[in-house]
């Protein structure tokens, strides 16, 4: 993936470098995390056949692919796109995974689900 730099105040560019991370301990406990949020994300949107949607570069995704909204991390980020015709427009980028996911839900239900946060807590490291 390509980088490119963009113009932003100090504190949001402080605040968007600093490392991921998690109440637990354990080294992979920001990744363990993450891919409770993507499932959490997936049992919230089932049943959403539209629009599109991906989660996590095909982790989970909607029963088609044609033109999703999609949310990925991108190392310490997470970002919300619309697809169309291949190109990826960004629509959101989120430091927080939760509000990322909350966003992503919203967006893509049109308001009309939310995440239930109590679920998988066994995934939680």
């Amino acid at each position: 993936m390509i980088m490119k730099t963009i113009e932003v105040p100090v504190y949001v560019a402080d605040e968007f470098n600093r490392p991921l991370v998690h109440p637990s301990k354990k080294s992979n406990a920001v990744d363990l995390g993450i891919e409770r949020v993507y499932r959490l994300i997936n049992e919230a949107l089932k049943g959403i056949d539209w629009p599109d949607w991906d989660v996590g570069e095909r982790r989970y995704h909607s029963p088609n692919d044609n033109e999703p909204y999609g949310f990925e991390r991108v190392g310490d980020k997470f970002y919300i796109y619309a697809e169309e015709r291949g190109w990826r427009s960004a629509i959101a980028i989120f430091k927080d995974d939760h509000m990322a996911a909350k966003y992503f839900v919203w967006l893509v239900s049109k308001g009309t689900r939310e995440i239930n946060w109590e679920l998988f807590l066994d995934m939680e490291p």
